[in-house]
């Protein structure tokens, strides 16, 4: 879930106040949140003395279900000490999944992110990818193409596409499918970048494949 918390602020000015700020946000149960932490509003404060306004670094805890994406969130001058808050990021995890039902737990593992720009680049890149899903979506069978649906978190490491095309033909490896599927969606729409990398990558690649606990089970 969502929540804000009354935290402690120092002003660049040196006056100390008292401001909400986001410490969990949840964009499955508020999609509106998402578009906040996009244009940098979120933990954006006014100085009482001053009249500043600048951005409270404060920790974030971030969540998208729909995009597999739980992200830990600290400072930026955390980062020179990116070990220590790694590992207290995996014990919280840890602790947090230990504490729901099975049913309940995430199967995907979190990111560790400093700094919020890092967060929005993330949103962004996602954002970015989701919109050529869309276009694929759009005309799979019209170019005569199937879907192959596959894990953000797991694809988000490999820069693969959360859904590639592929054409399916018995015997063939899933690479030569996928290759083909790729090539139809280029020729209809050469502008997808995403897409094109991909099929850049997955021919430079002679032996690539996927694990079958990179494929969605879709209902």
């Amino acid at each position: 879930m969502s929540m804000q918390k009354l935290e402690k602020i120092i002003c660049p000015c040196g006056m100390e106040f008292e401001a909400e700020l986001w410490n969990a946000i949840n964009v499955s149960e508020d999609s509106g949140l998402k578009e906040l932490v996009i244009a940098g509003e979120v933990n954006v404060v006014c100085c009482p003395g001053c009249s500043a306004m600048f951005y409270a670094e404060h920790f974030l805890l971030y969540q998208d279900n729909v995009n597999e994406i739980l992200t830990f969130v600290y400072p930026r001058e955390f980062e020179k000490e990116a070990g220590h808050w790694h590992k207290k990021m995996e014990l919280d995890f840890q602790r947090a999944m230990s504490a729901l039902e099975s049913d309940k737990r995430l199967q995907y593992k979190p990111l560790l992110l400093f700094g919020l720009d890092s967060l929005v680049e993330l949103i962004r890149t996602d954002e970015d990818e989701n919109d050529e899903v869309a276009i694929l979506k759009y005309v799979y069978k019209e170019i005569g193409v199937h879907l192959l649906h596959l894990h953000p978190s797991v694809t988000r490491s490999f820069q693969l596409v959360k859904v590639l095309p592929y054409v399916p033909s018995a015997g063939a490896p899933l690479r030569e499918t996928v290759l083909s599927g790729l090539e139809k969606l280029l020729k209809y729409n050469a502008n997808l970048v995403r897409y094109k990398e991909n099929m850049e990558l997955i021919k430079s690649d002679k032996k690539w494949t996927l694990d079958g606990s990179a494929i969605k089970k879709m209902k």
